[in-house]
């Protein structure tokens, strides 16, 4: 993967671009991340795809924009502008978490643009205000408006650790490894925070979180991202050949994708993922019991859900 740069309106985005060996595939990472985080499905993309990997403005090394120019339809066109520069060819758009709602903005407005829709685990309906308040995702956009106004020092990563309570998960362990955490990223203030002993998607999280734009997530929790986007008439409008993965870990657990206080403990529940299918004209659900990040802690599957995609856009010319 090479990196190099294109501008569209102004806007310098960062691109990661593999041999052309291929279709195109272009990927949208979710918020807080960068490209790297694909790095484990890249090797087996780059053999049969021409793979187009973008920071999402705000993030990695694209430019932040003004807080204002946070929506959606900006974010997306910018993002739709850089493929037009990229490819003639129509694409595998692959989106994951609000990378994924990106790519529906993208292929509603620009069906030339796209020949195949994959959203890996999208905040579809869930994330729209109010409900989004009573989501896990709406810890980071809450966290995002409160270090704006107080632009406090030390950095966002430190920041959104002594406030995000991110390892309750581990229980006990929960405080120690919060108080561990703060003392490396003290030690190590420009660097994304790395614990070697616990999982590698602890890590991977934390990788995009020192180039992050906290207005990205403000823009969120104040209601600006969904400005001039409705979710229902954009998927209606997708006819392309979509999949919809959709992470239930929570949900198989407990039997219910909210806990006792009623937040959503996944990206969708049941509920939306059948809604959305209802309103694709193409659409292939993609259950999977496991985490929210597919692409890198289920890599075959995502890799299995993509290729069944390629095949379907292929059948269909």
């Amino acid at each position: 993967m090479n990196e190099h740069r294109v501008t569209v309106d102004g806007r310098t985005l960062n691109i990661a671009e593999g041999p052309d060996n291929g279709p195109p595939v272009v990927l949208l990472h979710g918020q807080a991340s960068r490209w790297q985080d694909f790095r484990r499905v890249l090797p087996a993309l780059t053999t049969r795809h021409r793979v187009i990997a973008i920071d999402v403005p705000g993030h990695g090394a694209s430019e932040h924009l003004n807080h204002e120019e946070y929506t959606c339809v900006t974010v997306g066109e910018l993002l739709a502008g850089a493929i037009e520069k990229l490819t003639d060819d129509p694409v595998l758009l692959s989106g994951h978490s609000s990378g994924g709602v990106l790519a529906v903005q993208i292929a509603a407005n620009h069906p030339e643009m796209v020949r195949g829709l994959l959203l890996e685990d999208p905040p579809l309906f869930s994330s729209v205000p109010p409900r989004g308040d009573k989501t896990t995702g709406a810890v980071l956009h809450r966290i995002a408006a409160e270090y704006l106004h107080e632009q406090p020092d030390g950095g966002f990563q430190r920041y959104y650790l002594e406030r995000a309570d991110y390892f309750e998960f581990f229980g006990k362990l929960a405080p120690l490894l919060t108080r561990w955490a703060l003392r490396r990223v003290d030690r190590h203030p420009d660097e994304p925070l790395r614990i070697r002993f616990l999982p590698r998607a602890v890590d991977v999280w934390f990788e995009g979180m020192v180039d992050y734009d906290p207005a990205f997530g403000n823009s969120w929790h104040v209601g600006r991202w969904y400005e001039g986007f409705s979710t229902d008439s954009a998927l209606a409008a997708i006819k392309v050949p979509t999949t919809l993965i959709h992470t239930r870990w929570w949900f198989d657990k407990h039997g219910s994708s909210y806990d006792e206080n009623g937040i959503l403990k996944a990206a969708m529940d049941v509920e939306d993922a059948s809604r959305a299918l209802a309103l694709l004209a193409d659409a292939e659900l993609v259950p999977i019991s496991g985490g929210h990040l597919v692409h890198f802690e289920r890599p075959k599957d995502y890799l299995a859900a993509l290729h069944r995609l390629g095949q379907r856009c292929g059948r269909r010319r």
